[in-house]
């Protein structure tokens, strides 16, 4: 695993040096999106996997910078009257798959990286149909699968969400979603805490304590800056960042500044900022949630979009090597590889 992540800092820092010229990004180095919901638009909503809705295209991706990508499993509550089951996820997997094979420059699922490709590791969002079957833990890991997100918009048999109104003050994690928690943590893979409520956030940060687990927000914001039930306040942040985890900045106008107004590039800066000064750097990613129906910066409705953000970053103070870590390498160290020691995990932004 060491190896493998010395692998990943020279890539970073190099720029992907044996890429073609035309595959390599001399001026944006390279970057790592926790949250894009093309599976979602693909097999849901009839788009076309290379494309999705726009903002997150195959053939885009190389020049921005992109080198490596989250893609969610995500499948509607009103997928049967039962919701998700464990044959959906399975479909889900085989056209994502499928998608990834037919799809330069994408690879398939897996922390390995080539040069002029651009790597997948694939998360849940929303993981009830594992609800009583922690032994299918490890079988999705060897599928691909590094981050599990037990809830979406709506409570479920693992969880507590977000979104789920009173009952969300009620319970957290239920003991099937205990029992799974434990079992992706003993296999090394890491909980994603995004939709999850405040209670059943605390219930995985708790666990992750007793069993040595990471935790991620792969596209939450600041509470403290934009008062959305969707965002994270300081005592979770500080959790996650205990953990080894990061949290991924989400790109949704909302979810920026808690209001109907249309988000700037300031305001990313901001929540980067506020969280890098509140936990450290190395706790920072970008999750942008792209496909997702987001309400962008008018400055990153696109992934061509992401230089404008990495000279945001450097205008505002980060050093070159701190937006380096914030555009990629946190995020991969979280889901690749070995937490960072709590005492990095208050290091502050220069």
């Amino acid at each position: 695993m060491n190896h493998l992540l010395a692998v990943w800092g020279a890539f970073f820092l190099l720029g992907a040096s044996s890429a073609t010229a035309a595959d390599r990004p001399p001026a944006n180095r390279s970057f790592v999106d926790l949250h894009v919901d093309l599976s979602y638009q693909s097999r849901y909503k009839g788009q076309p996997f290379a494309e999705g809705k726009g903002r997150f295209p195959a053939a885009s991706l190389l020049a921005a910078g992109v080198r490596a990508v989250v893609l969610p499993l995500y499948i509607p509550n009103d997928v049967s009257p039962t919701g998700p089951r464990m044959q959906d996820l399975d479909a889900s997997y085989q056209a994502i798959a499928s998608a990834l094979a037919a799809t330069p420059p994408y690879q398939s699922p897996g922390c390995a990286l080539r040069p002029g490709k651009v790597t997948v590791l694939l998360s849940f969002e929303g993981a009830a149909p594992l609800a009583g079957h922690p032994e299918q833990v490890k079988r999705w890991i060897d599928r691909g699968v590094r981050s599990f997100g037990l809830v979406h918009n709506q409570d479920n048999a693992l969880a507590t969400s977000s979104a789920g109104g009173k009952r969300r003050r009620s319970y957290g994690l239920t003991p099937a979603g205990e029992e799974l928690v434990a079992e992706v943590f003993r296999h090394g893979a890491v909980v994603d805490v995004s939709h999850a409520s405040d209670k059943a956030t605390r219930d995985v940060l708790e666990l992750a304590r007793r069993d040595h687990g990471v935790v991620v927000a792969t596209h939450s914001n600041a509470w403290r800056l934009a008062n959305h039930v969707r965002n994270l306040r300081d005592p979770l942040l500080r959790g996650i960042a205990d953990t080894g985890g990061v949290i991924g900045v989400n790109f949704h106008s909302r979810f920026l500044t808690g209001t109907a107004r249309t988000a700037s590039l300031a305001d990313v800066v901001k929540h980067i900022r506020y969280i890098a000064e509140l936990v450290g750097v190395a706790h920072v990613g970008i999750g942008s949630d792209y496909e997702g129906g987001i309400r962008p910066p008018p400055e990153l409705r696109h992934v061509r979009g992401l230089p404008k953000l990495r000279r945001a970053l450097r205008e505002s103070g980060f050093s070159v090597r701190e937006v380096e870590s914030i555009f990629g390498q946190n995020a991969l160290r979280a889901l690749c590889g070995p937490p960072v020691p709590s005492v990095q995990a208050r290091s502050s932004a220069r």
